[in-house]
């Protein structure tokens, strides 16, 4: 198993380990949304509030390993991708199925840590007098633009550039 294949599974482990964490932290009622502001504007039961978390979870797991699964049959034509005089040769092809493979590993595994941030988050908040998410919803958020927009400018400039070109 790949690297990026581990860090999806990882991160996969890591949302069901606070998901499963989550059960006995979440009172009763729990707080589901929040406005502009951070504070709480709409309430489920715990019950509904884990449903949905967990359906969530499953369901992004779920459609990056579909996607990883799609882009090793979808035909070459329907592949949109930096230099596709180049990549789309038939001697290239293998390769950038691997790439575009682990690139969808990668922002799952990065997409179930968000999550995974976004129910801690929730529990703390549930368990504040007055909930509010605060300013680590912020920087959770922040990090996974910042990290994604690295990432994606990275793929774009280098990871599918021609090889041997500057």
């Amino acid at each position: 198993m790949g690297r990026a294949r581990m860090g999806f599974v990882g991160a996969g482990v890591l949302f069901a380990a606070v998901w499963l964490w989550s059960l006995g932290r979440l009172p009763e009622r729990v707080p589901t949304h929040f406005g502009g502001s951070g504070e709480a504007d709409a309430w489920s039961s715990r019950a509904v509030a884990l449903g949905t978390f967990g359906v969530i979870g499953l369901g992004t797991a779920a459609l990056f390993a579909g996607l990883v699964w799609f882009v090793g049959r979808v035909p070459a034509e329907h592949v949109n991708v930096p230099h596709p005089e180049y990549w789309k040769q038939p001697e290239h092809l293998d390769r950038l199925r691997r790439l575009l493979a682990e690139d969808m590993w990668w922002l799952g595994a990065s997409t179930l840590l968000l999550l995974a941030a976004v129910q801690l988050l929730l529990v703390r908040a549930a368990a504040l007098e007055e909930p509010r998410l605060g300013p680590w919803a912020v920087v959770a958020l922040g990090t996974y633009l910042l990290v994604l927009g690295g990432r994606l400018a990275w793929m774009f400039t280098r990871r599918y550039a021609v090889p041997g070109r500057a």
